[in-house]
């Protein structure tokens, strides 16, 4: 999924994509290889606090270029 941000700079908006994943077994494998690959980790959850996101989930962003 992608999600159109603001600022805006120079070019344009910027434009970044986001991922939420469980935190389940190997999820710090998981965390190394995405952040690999650029992918930064913007918020966490505890509860069913977002109705894409299930219970203890880390949402991760990164920057489309």
């Amino acid at each position: 999924m992608s999600v159109e941000m603001l600022p805006k700079t120079e070019q344009g908006a910027r434009r970044f994509e986001y991922r939420v994943i469980d935190t389940g077994k190997d999820v710090e494998e998981r965390l190394n290889e995405l952040g690999s690959q650029g992918w930064r980790v913007v918020g966490v959850t505890t509860k069913k606090q977002l109705f894409i996101a299930p219970p203890q989930a880390i949402i991760l962003m990164r920057e489309l270029r």
